[in-house]
């Protein structure tokens, strides 16, 4: 389990249909708490604030995860480059 609570599968591998769900309910939590407060006309300016706050910053969270979740996917499937600033050259000190 890593520091946002989310756990792996057993082999290692994140459980993403357990993080989807979890956000998902916390995207409903935060607007189920906004329609609560504007049903019984409680809901201010600062509540207003609050939410748009949580939402974004919810959203950026997701939308960094997403990214490097694909990212790591495309880079799993990429074949491993050889670092060699020379690109298989010899040096120069080689050539004298």
């Amino acid at each position: 389990m890593d520091a946002d609570g989310f756990k792996s599968t057993e082999d290692g591998r994140p459980d993403l249909g357990g993080l989807v769900t979890r956000r998902l309910e916390e995207y409903v939590e935060l607007w189920e708490g906004a329609v609560t407060k504007l049903r019984s006309s409680s809901y201010r300016s600062e509540h207003l604030v609050d939410d748009w706050f949580r939402f974004w910053g919810k959203a950026a969270r997701d939308m960094t995860a997403g990214a490097a979740l694909w990212w790591g996917a495309a880079a799993g499937g990429a074949p491993r480059q050889r670092v060699n600033r020379d690109d298989g050259r010899a040096s120069g000190a080689d050539k004298r």
